[in-house]
């Protein structure tokens, strides 16, 4: 399975910058909307669009699903209009058939679509009757360009769960080509039994998935955790099913905040991903701090344990949750020193998932002052020291916002000798300065006085401060 997300959630950034965003954040696949403002399918230079995304999708290793849900595409006045099921239906059959040819182009796993709503206007058998005839030529010439097509239900629309759409499949004789698009959040909605139920009734029909929170009355996309989703259930659905397609978080109203969205996705698509007994653990841990912050200091350093039979990372996730439950809900006063004593008591791993904590509460919310402070002091304890996950972990999210300039400038510094690529300090572009500049120009020259190569990474540096004004100590 192919873990991505969609660009409907990230429509504020270009093309090039969100693929990126995805790929720093972990994920294996795109689910790429059709349309603007990424991709814009009636363009003359449709090929020349195409050919650059095809180097971005292979320089950052990324699968592709195509999506067909643009809003106002076809008609800037009527959201998803015109339809399949609408009886002017031409120019949603030839944007499908468009999208197919960019699918193929770009080896998609498939093309997601779906019906459309129902009208008001037609009753329910000429709706189908439209329907199944507008689809079959979509078949038909998916089957043509041996793309595969995941037929997707959804709330409100004339085909909104899944036993309708198994049987639109049915009427068109299951053809090899038509699968399923299933979204979990949905499922909430219109599957009574649950998306894990409706994943395993599907098998391997299941050709494409969307990855949401929903609550059963109301069809907006959320966060996960914000909804009635059991995710853990949905994670070990599709990997007892085999599934081995893309699996893509769809958040189309969260492009405000794209980049944490991302991060707290993954981060819970990855805790899901562990087995039921690590989940457990986590959970039970959690609401043992919850009811007393000071459990935290026993927990802590038991993760490694509780999780060493699974992932490496396992014992980093959990740690991360559990830093992430004391910040939110304990308070400041309590937390702050709290923190303080698991990172000073802490091994090396423990001192990493310290700072990577304070970065995730620093960039999902207000901390408060007593952990802000203790947060900088543990900051600049860990720019002193020799390993370079911890100084670079100090230069993340917290860092950028809480370090002193000083310090800060320092860490970067000792990054470049430690030759830790640059990439791992996010507030590169927005605190370089003129001080950096020459820092960065008094290293190239001793290097290259003695002889020695200068990275890349440098040069960037060099160039990028030397634009800045100087800071104020």
């Amino acid at each position: 399975m192919h873990v991505g997300y969609n660009t409907n959630g990230l429509s504020d950034h270009p093309l090039a910058d969100a693929l990126a965003l995805i790929a720093d954040q972990g994920y294996t696949a795109v689910a790429l909307t059709i349309g603007y403002p990424h991709v814009r399918p009636f363009d003359s230079d449709l090929a020349a669009q195409l050919g650059a995304l095809r180097a971005l999708l292979d320089s950052h290793r990324l699968q592709v699903a195509i999506e067909t849900g643009a809003r106002y595409l076809l008609d800037p006045r009527n959201k998803h209009k015109p339809a399949l099921v609408d009886i002017a239906a031409e120019p949603r059959v030839e944007f499908l058939r468009r999208a197919i040819d960019i699918a193929a182009d770009l080896g998609a796993t498939c093309v997601s679509l779906w019906s459309g709503y129902a009208v008001d206007y037609s009753d329910p058998d000429t709706t189908r009757n439209l329907l199944i005839s507008r689809l079959s030529q979509v078949v038909d010439y998916a089957d043509r360009k041996a793309v595969t097509l995941g037929f997707e239900p959804e709330p409100g629309m004339f085909v909104e769960t899944v036993e309708q759409a198994r049987e639109v499949c049915r009427a068109l004789g299951d053809p090899p080509r038509l699968g399923i698009t299933l979204d979990v959040g949905h499922c909430v909605m219109t599957e009574p039994a649950g998306a894990h139920a409706a994943i395993a009734d599907l098998g391997d029909k299941l050709v494409n998935v969307h990855l949401d929170d929903m609550t059963p009355v109301r069809h907006e996309h959320l966060e996960f955790g914000h909804g009635d989703l059991d995710l853990g259930a949905v994670i070990d659905a599709l990997h007892s099913s085999g599934f081995a397609g893309v699996a893509s978080v769809e958040l189309p109203r969260h492009s405000h905040d794209a980049p944490n969205v991302l991060r707290r996705s993954m981060s819970a698509i990855k805790r899901a991903s562990l087995p039921i007994v690590a989940r457990s653990w986590i959970d039970n841990a959690v609401a043992e701090i919850h009811h007393n912050p000071d459990k935290i200091l026993e927990a802590f350093p038991k993760a490694e344990r509780a999780m060493s039979q699974h992932s490496s990372a396992a014992a980093l996730l959990a740690r991360l949750q559990l830093l992430a439950a004391l910040v939110a809900e304990g308070p400041d006063a309590a937390a702050g020193p709290l923190i303080e004593k698991l990172y000073q008591w802490g091994d090396s791993d423990e001192r990493l998932a310290v700072l990577r904590g304070l970065e995730a509460a620093a960039l999902d919310g207000p901390l408060g002052d007593v952990t802000t402070a203790v947060g900088v002091t543990l900051a600049e304890d860990a720019l002193r020291c020799n390993d370079p996950r911890l100084v670079g972990a100090a230069l993340g999210g917290f860092g950028t916002r809480f370090l002193a300039q000083h310090s800060w400038r320092h860490g970067v510094m000792k990054l470049i000798f430690m030759e830790v690529p640059l990439r791992a300090v996010p507030g590169l572009r927005i605190r370089a300065d003129a001080e950096l500049a020459r820092m960065a120009t008094d290293y190239i020259s001793e290097r290259t006085a003695a002889g020695r190569p200068v990275s890349a990474d440098v040069r960037m540096l060099q160039q990028l401060a030397a634009t800045m004004t100087e800071v104020p100590e």
